[in-house]
């Protein structure tokens, strides 16, 4: 029952990512700039979902928002399937641009964020049972900050950092939400941290008084 959850949350996540693909081809053709308007859709729905699978659990802590609790796996694999269509994507981009889209720096600093996106969608079957706790948290969390990280660096320097032609409201109602959320994910996970560890003292607090 478990698995079948799973790889509907996977399908779905997919199905939505190809869909706004084949949106954007419609309504622009086939073309580099249609490929860039995918790349950015499809970046904000992966985000989306590994912004949920990030602070979920934070979410349900601090605010009671209980659909969310023990759901990070399920939406971090659903983050993996659908950013496989975005990889398809740059792949795509690369085919047909004369100069490669991204320099070496920046391909390098990526290609990171993947290898963590899938080494942990291949660990979580199994694989960080069998590492164990000690193991598996820093590997976790390595990970997820690092893909954190690669997601802000898209979304919150174009805020800073805007280019002469991308000083309008359009621009900025596409990535300050997106970089807002990118900065609160860690913050909100530390307070949910913090919380529970309050709560845990306070049993001990009120039994030595």
């Amino acid at each position: 029952m478990q698995k079948n959850k799973l790889l509907q949350a996977m399908g779905a996540a997919f199905a939505v990512a190809l869909t706004i693909t084949l949106a954007a081809f419609v309504l622009r053709g086939i073309d580099n700039k249609s490929i860039r308007l995918a790349l950015e859709l499809t970046a904000r729905w992966s985000f989306v979902l590994f912004w949920l699978a990030y602070a979920g659990g934070a979410l349900a802590n601090l605010f009671g928002w209980g659909f969310l609790a023990g759901r990070g796996r399920q939406l971090g694999l659903a983050f993996a399937a659908a950013h496989l269509v975005h990889i398809g994507l740059v792949v795509r981009l690369y085919q047909i641009s004369i100069n490669p889209p991204l320099g070496p720096g920046l391909f390098l600093f990526f290609a990171i964020g993947l290898f963590f996106t899938y080494l942990l969608a291949v660990l979580s079957f199994g694989g960080a049972k069998a590492m164990g706790p000690t193991l598996w948290r820093p590997v976790r969390f390595v990970g997820l900050n690092y893909i954190l990280i690669a997601f802000a660096r898209d979304f919150v320097l174009p805020v800073l950092y805007p280019k002469p032609t991308q000083y309008n409201l359009a621009h900025f109602i596409a990535y300050a939400p997106f970089a807002a959320a990118s900065i609160a994910a860690p913050l909100l996970v530390l307070a949910a941290a913090l919380l529970k560890s309050r709560r845990v003292g306070l049993p001990a607090a009120s039994n030595s008084a």
